[in-house]
């Protein structure tokens, strides 16, 4: 973003081809969905007052910030100084997603604080950065109302669970939340609740082991995310998991080769109780450690699992190695309701490209046994070898 603008800076001129609002404001909209819209976008506005009142907008949905002084120019347009003139257009209401995640240096605890309370009418999505977001941005991250995304993942500095949960409890519109890997998650008994619409949840740092077993989870909680944790043996694992609300109600599990120390305490026997969970993504050697290879054992059959992806190993060295034939016998006992099986190219070493068919064979052998009203909710059946690694 080399310079955000202001109606004092749109460039008027007497000769020009007049358009319709209406259709300036389609063209502000396809502009903004395309690879460098931002600086497209800008000369969009300064055509003329009409352009610039139908692009604005759209300028400022979606800033990016990551490049050269973009983010000092952003700051002194959005939120200027107190002495500054006051703007007649409040640009900061514009803004929907804000990805403070590239930043360094560039802000502090008070600005970014200063900036969220700017932007808080209308923003849908906050990325916050590592070294300047602190306690001080939760009362005007609380205002926020719109909010529906909030990722506060790469934040360094620890924040209490309580005074998190406190400061978001009244965001009805958040729906995915993820948590800095520098947190404690413990429950101290306060009244503090969860958001009512939080159904996506990302954790990392370290965990009260005590208390997991009675932890209150966010009440319509379906979708968990294990990335960044500091200890997530087997024991502290199953305490997680094997918490009432989460057996009953998570769906999907997903477990990042970035977690320390898993499994130093053995296998463990505790997906099978996840009643509800229909998506798993786990590194591809933990399907040893949670027994779903070699798949011989009919007791242990993982019926509610639809969709498994595997990413990378969690382990280098080569102890845990994957036979296809050992995955295929899974696909017909354990993982026997498998519709879609994700390959990530992580995987690739493991899963050589010559087995592809024949696993591919027995997922759309399970697909055939799927009612239509089943394979509806699926998003991709058969074997699909994944764009890249996942990020969390």
């Amino acid at each position: 973003m080399s310079k955000f603008i202001d109606p004092s800076e749109v460039m008027t001129s007497r000769r020009y081809v007049h358009f319709p609002t209406e259709v300036l404001i389609q063209i502000a909209e396809f502009i903004s969905n395309t690879p460098r819209s931002q600086a497209t976008l800008r000369r969009f506005c300064s055509v003329s007052r009409q352009w610039y009142s139908a692009g604005i907008e759209f300028l400022y949905c979606r800033p990016q910030l990551h490049q050269g002084n973009s983010f000092l120019l952003f700051t002194n347009t959005v939120c200027p100084s107190i002495r500054s003139r006051e703007r007649k257009v409040d640009l900061g209401s514009f803004v929907q997603e804000l990805n403070l995640g590239s930043l360094v240096h560039q802000s502090s605890n008070s600005l970014t604080a200063r900036l969220l309370g700017r932007v808080k009418k209308n923003l849908r999505t906050f990325i916050a950065p590592r070294v300047s977001f602190s306690i001080n941005s939760l009362a005007p991250l609380a205002k926020c109302k719109e909010l529906s995304y909030l990722g506060l993942d790469i934040v360094a500095e620890p924040i209490p669970l309580s005074a998190l949960k406190k400061a978001i409890s009244g965001l009805d519109k958040l729906e995915t939340l993820t948590l800095p890997s520098s947190m404690f998650i413990t429950d101290d008994g306060s009244a503090e609740v969860w958001p009512s619409n939080l159904e996506n949840l990302q954790i990392g740092g370290r965990f009260d082991v005590g208390k997991m077993s009675s932890f209150r989870w966010p009440p319509n909680l379906h979708s968990l995310t294990l990335c960044g944790c500091e200890n997530l043996d087997t024991p502290v694992l199953e305490k997680i998991l094997f918490n009432e609300q989460i057996r009953a109600t998570l769906t999907r599990l997903v477990i990042h080769p970035s977690n320390r120390e898993m499994f130093e305490a053995g296998p463990s026997e505790v997906l099978p109780t996840l009643i509800a969970l229909t998506s798993l993504r786990i590194p591809i050697d933990l399907l040893h450690h949670f027994l779903i290879i070699p798949g011989l054992d009919p007791m242990s059959v993982f019926t509610s699992i639809r969709e498994l992806e595997l990413t990378a190993p969690y382990h280098d060295d080569s102890s845990d190695l994957i036979a296809p034939d050992d995955l295929c016998v899974a696909l017909k006992s354990t993982l026997s309701e498998v519709c879609y099986l994700g390959i990530s190219p992580g995987c690739l070493k493991r899963i050589p490209e010559a087995s592809h068919a024949k696993l591919d064979e027995w997922v759309w052998e399970n697909i055939d046994k799927c009612s239509e009203e089943e394979l509806d909710c699926l998003s991709d059946m058969g074997l699909v070898i994944m764009d890249s690694e996942p990020i969390c």
